[in-house]
């Protein structure tokens, strides 16, 4: 439509998140976590006994309640490797060991309750730090959830990548007002009204959606919902991309608040690779 603008039972939605990692010899139990990075209906997670446990970003089910939510959430109170994170006094990485290889086909957009999602085709990958990781989705954060030098983006985009062992990686990528994006554009007038199927993306290009400098932080995390599993390579660029006001105000509409509060760095160091 035009807008104003991943333990337990397998639900239906998981099954389609198991069968992409399947594609990779990953049957883990980790590869669950992504159905709450992207996959439909991830308003209600099923907990470990097979009822649904319902998290929000706000009120009693907001981001300070998610690990007293469900014993399957208790990461995200007592980790020590959370995310999203303050970037701030990274120190040199040395030469970048991140390639990427998404590559052009159909994509469908999905409204799961809690952002809007974009499944990618068969095919995508990145190889990181001589690691494999196939992009399964990607979807967005309003604000952004990582903050540079305490500053949020008015969004951000996490592509997410699952390694056949069952980690995974996350490309995160600013965008910053300024120029309207014709690919931003062509999401937004790919996501469905309620009850309505998966808005269809022909022949879609991820790479649109990268800035032009390689330069990004590196540092070991977690997912940003529930669960809050510590399985996360992070690779957040340092270079943005623009998308207009209208763009930003046109995914606030539907989303004014989803991004979850930074989260103590501990002991991590944060590296810059060039």
């Amino acid at each position: 439509m035009h807008i104003p603008e991943t333990p337990g039972a397998i639900s239906a939605v998981l099954v389609a998140t198991v069968a992409a990692i399947a594609l990779l010899a990953c049957q883990t139990d980790a590869a669950d976590d992504v159905a709450t990075e992207g996959e439909p209906d991830a308003e209600h997670e099923e907990s470990a006994e097979g009822h649904e446990v319902h998290w929000s970003y706000e009120g009693d089910t907001g981001p300070a309640m998610w690990g007293s939510l469900d014993p399957s959430f208790a990461a995200c109170h007592d980790g020590v490797r959370q995310s999203p994170v303050d970037i701030a006094g990274a120190v040199d990485g040395g030469e970048s060991e991140l390639e990427i290889r998404w590559q052009a086909g159909d994509a469908e957009v999905i409204d799961n309750g809690h952002t809007i999602v974009v499944n990618v085709a068969e095919g995508s990958a990145i190889s990181l730090e001589g690691r494999e990781f196939a992009l399964l989705q990607f979807h967005f954060h309003h604000p952004s959830e990582h903050t540079v030098e305490g500053s949020a983006a008015p969004i951000d985009i996490h592509f997410v990548h699952a390694a056949a062992e069952g980690d995974l990686a996350v490309i995160g990528v600013f965008l910053e007002a300024g120029e309207a994006d014709p690919t931003i554009r062509s999401i937004w007038d790919a996501i469905p009204s309620a009850g309505e199927a998966p808005g269809a993306l022909a022949a879609f290009d991820p790479n649109a959606l990268l800035p032009e400098g390689g330069s990004h932080y590196r540092y070991p995390g977690s997912l940003t919902t529930p669960g809050c599993s510590e399985i996360v390579s992070w690779v957040v660029m340092a270079d943005s991309i623009a998308v207009s006001q209208e763009q930003v105000d046109a995914f606030a509409a539907i989303y004014p608040m989803n991004a979850r509060p930074v989260q103590p760095l501990n002991e991590r160091t944060i590296e810059l690779k060039q």
